[in-house]
């Protein structure tokens, strides 16, 4: 039977042979890294909005800016001055039934959207690009289409937000 002294030694001497361990392996939070190639000060252009919902590309570029001014504080409003320039668009956007009280009678419905991304330096070259990065959200079906329309625009509108912080930790994960 352990006593109370002999569990804290047990437990001092784990955490004392994994600390190391964890330190080692150089453990961070996601997108606490830096941007590819030594760039430090960067340019956000607007999304190119490949789809047929007029003003998605607005959410997108917003949140991206945002996303990127609370976490480095190094997003440039002129282009001519950026190291590197992050542009992209927005390839597709889906939505879909999910839920049914009846057969015929959609309850709720998800809004899928993916986005393709390049971060260039001032000469053109690409530093980094991803292709299919997407987010989705749920979002209720009322039988008023205006309120259903709402509840559309919020979910798009959520999963941008979403889609802004995935892009900034895979762009800063520095793999």
């Amino acid at each position: 039977m352990m006593t109370i002294l002999s569990k804290n030694k047990y437990i001092l001497l784990l955490l004392t042979g994994l600390l190391p361990v964890l330190w080692g392996c150089s453990y961070r939070f996601s997108g606490t890294g830096s941007l590819p190639s030594g760039i430090t000060l960067i340019y956000i252009s607007v999304v190119e909005n490949k789809t047929t919902v007029a003003g998605i590309e607005r959410y997108i570029t917003d949140d991206l800016i945002t996303e990127f001014i609370l976490r480095r504080k190094d997003v440039l409003s002129r282009q001519e001055e950026a190291e590197g320039i992050l542009s992209g668009s927005i390839e597709y956007i889906r939505d879909m039934p999910i839920a049914h009280s009846s057969q015929s009678n959609t309850t709720q419905r998800r809004v899928v959207l993916g986005i393709t991304l390049k971060l260039v330096d001032q000469k053109g070259k690409t530093i980094w690009a991803v292709n299919g990065i997407n987010a989705n959200q749920s979002y209720n079906v009322n039988t008023d289409k205006t309120l259903t329309d709402q509840n559309k625009n919020t979910a798009i509108k959520l999963l941008s937000k979403r889609l802004a912080e995935k892009i900034y930790n895979r762009l800063t994960d520095d793999f």
